[in-house]
């Protein structure tokens, strides 16, 4: 394979603290080395040498919510798609859900899934001369972000009887949920947090009370009164930890809430954190961005599950992932197609595009002084492998050389029509953001270059 050598460029990488210029070596797929100002090396002898003044050298991102819409929804997403819009937004590993159709409840529907190799096409460079220096390295078109998934916790996603836990787990989940619904009864939530203990694998919840949150459309608030639509109280995301935190304490397993959006759920967690549990949760960008003061319009880019919170909430947020409460930050990509979305807001299909808008929204808290760079990566790729055991987010020499180089600084406005992703709706839309992916790396092959 081609070496390549990343010349004094700025590394930020959170696994080891390292955030300072450095040349990175990357040989047969993995780092090589990494040459800091205090030991200055050059470059290795027929190696391609990429530069990028005011670049950061990251790891690749790890996402860890994804709903791949395949096997069973092509004309949501297709693999190519999910790929091509992974890889252009600094995406290396993706871990997606088990909604698919079929379910990935046994170990054959989930090797359906992890097993594809999907071409996301070789980037062409302008330049046509033989500079060693500047010519690119040659790309191998048939790889891809990496694809993780993660197991049914239970049968058909039904909540009627656990999932062969251990079958999965030895065909490779790296955890297991029901992925938009919680595991609402408490009994068989108790066994599968028993099995999942044993096994050593987390539990991911949707967290969220059906009895109070059937049939809502938004948070409920003045505003859901103003416009009205049926509210979704914050206390459905609240009570629903507040019973897993219980069973996690009785059955020792690990648990992770997915996506949470509320003050009250976010303070268990830090009591939980306190104790000594093993709880754990990541948010999405929409909850520490947006309040629902942006469905005033009734636009359903705005309906999302759980729904967009109040601003107190929103701020609870920010200051969770200031805090450390908060370990990591998804995606939470959940692509619809046009028609869902495009019925009257209480019954359009909830979810939006967001594989592609990830990395500057978070680096846009690094901008506001919220966060520093090597936050910005551990929420995204390092504390997201670690916390499910993945290969990924770590720049050590030895590593799979998965990595995202980015703009920081490079401004540009969202818009849904550019997406690579078949689904184009993002609560995003026409927002200005800073931070721009210029190529994306999976085992030291460049898959996305911009």
């Amino acid at each position: 394979m081609t070496t390549v050598f990343f010349d004094q460029i700025h590394v930020c990488d959170p696994s080891s603290g390292h955030d300072d210029i450095a040349s990175l070596v990357v040989k047969d797929g993995v780092i090589a080395d990494l040459n800091t100002p205090q030991k200055i090396g050059s470059a290795p002898k027929d190696a391609t040498i990429i530069s990028a003044e005011g670049a950061v050298l990251a790891p690749g991102l790890v996402d860890m919510r994804v709903q791949s819409r395949n096997p069973g929804f092509a004309h949501q997403e297709s693999p190519t798609s999910l790929a091509k819009a992974a890889a252009a937004g600094g995406i290396t590993s993706m871990v997606c859900l088990p909604n698919t159709n079929p379910v990935l409840d046994n170990p054959d529907s989930l090797a359906v899934l992890m097993n594809r190799n999907t071409n996301v096409g070789a980037y062409k460079w302008a330049y046509k001369g033989n500079d060693p220096e500047i010519a690119p390295p040659k790309i191998t078109p048939k790889i891809a972000p990496k694809i993780y998934a993660y197991g049914a916790a239970t049968t058909g996603l039904q909540d009627q009887a656990m999932a062969e836990l251990g079958l999965l787990a030895e065909a490779g989940a790296v955890g297991f949920t029901n992925a938009t619904k919680p595991i609402a009864d408490s009994l068989i939530m108790r066994r599968i947090m028993d099995y999942a203990a044993m096994l050593g694998k987390p539990i991911i919840q949707h967290a969220e009370d059906l009895s109070l949150a059937r049939d809502g459309e938004m948070n409920e608030s003045e505003n859901s009164t103003r416009l009205g639509l049926r509210g979704i109280p914050a206390e459905a995301e609240e009570i629903m930890v507040a019973r897993d935190i219980t069973l996690a304490r009785l059955t020792g397993c690990h648990y992770h809430i997915a996506h949470i959006s509320t003050a009250r759920a976010l303070d268990l967690v830090r009591q939980a954190k306190a104790e000594g549990l093993q709880v754990t949760c990541d948010t999405a960008p929409p909850y520490f961005a947006l309040n629902d003061i942006a469905v005033m319009e009734y636009d359903t880019r705005f309906r999302l599950s759980p729904p967009l919170r109040s601003e107190d909430d929103r701020q609870a947020v920010l200051a969770a992932i200031a805090d450390g409460t908060i370990d990591c930050i998804a995606s939470d990509h959940a692509p619809q197609d046009r028609d869902a979305k495009l019925l009257p807001f209480g019954v359009a299909a909830t979810g939006a595009s967001a594989l592609e808008t990830l990395l500057p929204l978070v680096m846009g808290l690094y901008h506001q002084g919220l966060i520093s760079m090597l936050r910005v990566f551990e929420l995204t790729a390092s504390a997201p492998a670690k916390l499910l055991n993945l290969e990924g987010g770590s720049l050590k020499i030895g590593a799979a050389a998965d990595l995202v180089v980015v703009a920081p600084d490079r401004g540009w406005q969202i818009r849904g029509a550019d997406f690579h992703s078949l689904s184009h709706a993002t609560p995003f839309e026409g927002q200005p953001v800073q931070g721009k992916v210029l190529s994306t790396w999976v085992n030291g092959q460049m898959i996305y270059a911009n």
